[in-house]
């Protein structure tokens, strides 16, 4: 089996996106990186994204070059990257800091909040999982 590598980014949404942006992006998202096997989250507050991914290298370099591609967002930085020992994460989740607006949302909200408990107790062992709770932890204050 090959090593695993993790990846986190921010960038930053190119203009304002709606819920049928939203959920595109979630959909569109969510199939690629299954078809890659790349597991993490991407989290969407304000303008901004965060997103941790996880899998072989040449599987995430391959959907990084793919998201570098994508005109919702510019001011790519990459945060973290490096081996990992194992997957943080099953499934790609997507988290929202603001209400969800539709049920595709809705979902993939659940979905993410149900991990955080557990992932709080991993992110000691990950500064790039630190990285993606700590943004998390700042829209979600932003957002009330």
């Amino acid at each position: 089996m090959a090593p695993l590598h993790a990846l986190v980014y921010q960038s930053q949404a190119t203009r304002p996106l709606d819920a049928n942006d939203l959920d595109r992006l979630l959909l569109d998202a969510r199939v690629a990186n299954e078809l890659a096997d790349v597991t993490g989250a991407l989290l969407h507050g304000g303008q901004r994204f965060v997103q941790y991914l996880e899998g072989t290298r040449a599987d995430v370099e391959q959907i990084y070059a793919r998201i570098a591609r994508a005109s919702q967002h510019h001011r790519l930085e990459i945060l973290e990257q490096g081996r990992v020992e194992k997957r943080l994460f099953q499934r790609w989740h997507m988290g929202f800091a603001t209400a969800p607006q539709t049920l595709v949302q809705q979902l993939s909200q659940s979905q993410w909040r149900r991990e955080i408990p557990w992932l709080e107790d991993e992110s000691a062992a990950s500064s790039g999982l630190a990285r993606l709770l700590a943004f998390w932890k700042e829209e979600a204050v932003l957002a009330h």
